[in-house]
């Protein structure tokens, strides 16, 4: 690892910080994070509230990683949490507020794919209870009552 710190594409959640440089540092890398991961965030929940769905999970990986990047930055920041607060780093409030906005943001987010997860499931009961209803044929028992015909199994994808 560089002495500068961790960078934005590989931030080190074991560093000790011991210098006002390297505290500077991973400040800039969490926000450099933060700055990459933020957008796609706010791209998804529009993508999902607007029902693109598949557009929206086309984002997963870079998502994923992009999320992986800041998490790794907060966790090194928080094993530094005396450093940082001894150093005081001058990005450090901006990096709060970012965060706290940030937060929100990702509430609003899982809000989001939760509800559309829960609309793609209701859709595929529904459809899954007219394919069962269509392929079985319609019986009577004794007494001549309808008998509710069973389903038929229908494989499902919860990738959302």
């Amino acid at each position: 690892m560089s002495p500068k710190g961790p960078s934005p594409e590989r931030p080190d959640n074991r560093l000790k910080v011991s210098r006002p440089e390297e505290a500077e540092a991973l400040v800039a890398s969490a926000l450099a994070a933060l700055d990459r991961l933020e957008p796609m965030i706010e791209d998804e929940t529009s993508l999902f509230r607007a029902g693109k769905v598949r557009e929206a999970l086309k984002m997963a990986m870079d998502k994923n990683e992009a999320a992986q990047a800041y998490t790794l930055c907060l966790e090194a920041l928080k094993n530094n949490a005396i450093a940082i607060g001894r150093f005081q780093p001058a990005d450090l409030d901006k990096l709060r507020d970012r965060h706290e906005s940030f937060s929100s943001k990702m509430a609003l987010n899982m809000a989001v794919v939760a509800t559309a997860r829960t609309v793609s499931e209701g859709l595929l009961r529904d459809l899954a209870d007219t394919v069962g209803r269509n392929a079985s044929p319609q019986t009577y028992h004794r007494g001549g009552v309808t008998r509710k015909p069973g389903t038929a199994p229908l494989a499902v994808s919860k990738a959302i």
